[in-house]
Parts: structure tokens; sequence; C-alpha cells
């Protein structure tokens, strides 16, 4: 049951579902400063009306370069990579409920 009640505990379904989630290129972005969360809404919006990729817009818009673009995407991949082995080692699924 989800719960936006900040005392209600989460299920462990839940918790497992953050802690695995791929985390966004906005996200990563954001988290480094290379864009506000202002571009990031502008962004997304954007990107709602034209189904363009994140970064596309991003280099059309000029905020950053084709670099630091690939700097953040291979971040995203190294990441998703390290939640892929580690869930290996733990070979852990949880319950479904």
């Amino acid at each position: 049951m989800t719960t936006d009640d900040p005392k209600q505990p989460i299920s462990d379904r839940e918790k497992w579902d953050l802690l695995t989630r791929q985390e966004r290129l906005g996200e990563i972005l954001l988290k480094r400063n290379k864009i506000t969360l202002q571009q990031l809404e502008q962004l997304i919006a954007e990107q709602d009306k034209t189904n363009k990729p994140l970064g596309e817009l991003i280099l059309e818009k000029g905020w950053m370069s084709q670099s630091d673009i690939l700097a953040a995407l291979d971040w995203q991949h190294q990441t998703d990579q390290v939640i892929i082995e580690s869930l290996k080692e733990l070979k852990f699924k949880p319950e479904e409920k």
C-alpha cells in the first residue's frame, strides 16, 4: 500500500523499488548542478510535446556540451551496472504482495 503520510512505514516492495530504480538523466544532471530545477521542468514539458530525448533537447538549447551529456550517461550506465551486480550477489527477489 502506497501512502503519502511520512509517518507510515513503506513496504519492503516500495523500499526495493526505490533502491533499484534507475536514476534518470535529468536527476543526474540536477544532482551534479549541471541544470537547475526550473530548466529540468522546462525540458520535461518540452519532452512531453516533442518526444525527443532529454540530452538532445539540452544540446539544442546549448546548455551543455555533448561531452557533459556523455559523461552523465556514462555515470547512469555505471550506476545501473552496480545495481545489477549487487542484485546478482544478493540473488534476492522481494515477496510479491
